[in-house]
């Protein structure tokens, strides 16, 4: 039916079989073929053919002509909607936090990249080894970690960080700590050794919730950034050496420009002040 109103229509507007056949790049013959099917289904004549070149529209063919613009106008209005409302493949960018970064930087990244409807993200929270392990063997696009590297292949970004501090009561005996691998446990291990403190009892923990949990609770010490600390937590402000950075860590080459440039809307939001 399609082709036939499209024949209809050309014979309507140029008045003429031969000129609509050019429109339509078919011959007239054919022209003429579409039009007696069209007159039988609709069992109307559509065009007075007495005349040498022009033909004349009957009433029937007037009353069809408008009704053949409205299909066409709605026709092309929802073509229209439905490339803009189709579903596009979005590419698969999964992402890696620390337990730290991902209370702090998070929330604010994650804002400016939603915006980007080219991607689907995915984030997993994981420390900073198994992150950095985990962009080398390509299972996540790009980590976040406390701590800086040096690899081969990895590209890494320094931005904002946070302050840590001697979280717990002073006269706690009990250290806790977090698993190696870990940013803060870094961190740790290093303040521990310029204090010259041998801890007489420590507690592994590999939570941040559980160790500031335990902390709410009178129980251990600990470094901790005081970005996730809770206000009712004890806490020592240490030296500036423990105002550390974070590091976007991602593959020197990606396999795509988009991934590219979800790098470069990372490293903007990350040194956005929120």
């Amino acid at each position: 039916m399609e082709k036939l109103l499209a024949a209809f229509m050309a014979v309507y507007e140029t008045r003429n079989f031969s000129l609509a056949a050019k429109q339509l790049f078919i011959s007239q013959p054919s022209v003429s073929v579409q039009i007696n099917q069209l007159e039988e289904r609709l069992g109307v004549s559509l065009f007075d053919r007495s005349g040498h070149r022009q033909v004349q529209p009957t009433p029937a063919a007037f009353q069809l002509y408008q009704t053949a613009e409205k299909l066409q106008q709605t026709w092309q209005t929802g073509f229209e909607r439905l490339q803009q409302t189709a579903e596009k493949p979005r590419i698969k960018a999964v992402l890696g936090f620390s337990q730290t970064t991902s209370v702090e930087l998070l929330p604010r990244v994650i804002k400016t990249l939603l915006r980007d409807e080219r991607f689907q993200f995915e984030v997993e929270t994981m420390n900073s080894e198994a992150i950095l392990k985990a962009v080398v063997d390509r299972q996540i696009a790009y980590g976040i970690i406390e701590k800086p590297i040096v690899a081969d292949y990895v590209q890494q970004t320094e931005v904002s960080g946070d302050q840590l501090v001697l979280a717990g009561r002073q006269n706690e005996k009990l250290w806790l700590f977090r698993e190696p691998g870990s940013g803060v446990r870094h961190y740790t291990d290093a303040y521990l050794h310029e204090q010259g403190i041998v801890p007489q009892r420590t507690l592994v923990v590999d939570s941040n919730q559980a160790i500031i949990g335990l902390l709410d609770q009178g129980i251990g010490k600990t470094l901790m950034s005081v970005g996730v600390l809770p206000t009712q937590v004890p806490r020592t402000i240490l030296s500036e050496q423990y105002r550390r950075h974070f590091y976007l860590i991602g593959l020197d080459q990606q396999p795509n420009s988009q991934l590219a440039d979800l790098r470069r809307s990372l490293v903007t939001s990350m040194r956005m002040k929120s």
